[in-house]
């Protein structure tokens, strides 16, 4: 495993505890968010120096190699890239529907007053620039990519 590896798990520490400190030692409204991202940096960087101390023990340099190939060769499968492929997809479909559904439902809250119209108005104009989002960004991506290939 790379040095740098190392270096980044200690450094997503590092943020993680400057979040620590800044929800313990500020008073502000965003102290449970910092909470949050203590949480989200330290955790990944600690498994980070797990797997680069774990992987760097001398007796474990020929497993890590296996590893490593075993890794290239499930990347590589074509099989597996047709079905990460078909997964995105749907994921990316599923997501433009649940936008669509969401805009709905939050139409139809305000429209019974149930939620404020204001903040159903501003939820579905958020949702519908999400979904302009999305489109455009596959549009453009897989223009690059058809591009590219």
């Amino acid at each position: 495993m790379k040095k740098r590896e190392l270096w980044f798990g200690l450094g997503m520490i590092a943020g993680g505890i400057l979040f620590l400190l800044a929800a313990l030692l500020l008073e502000t409204p965003l102290d449970s968010l910092f909470c949050g991202f203590f949480g989200a940096f330290t955790a990944p960087g600690a498994v980070q120096v797990y797997k680069y101390v774990k992987w760097t023990k001398l007796e474990t340099a020929d497993s890590y190699q296996r590893h490593l190939e075993e890794e290239q060769i499930e990347l590589r499968d074509e099989r597996k890239e047709m079905l990460r492929n078909k997964s995105g997809r749907y994921a990316y479909n599923l997501g433009l529907l649940a936008a669509a559904v969401s805009m709905t439902a939050f139409s139809i809250l305000g429209k019974l007053g149930i939620v404020e119209e204001s903040a159903s108005r501003l939820m579905i104009l958020f949702l519908a620039g999400y979904m302009v989002f999305q489109i455009l960004a596959g549009w453009v991506l897989y223009r690059l990519l058809d591009k590219k290939y």
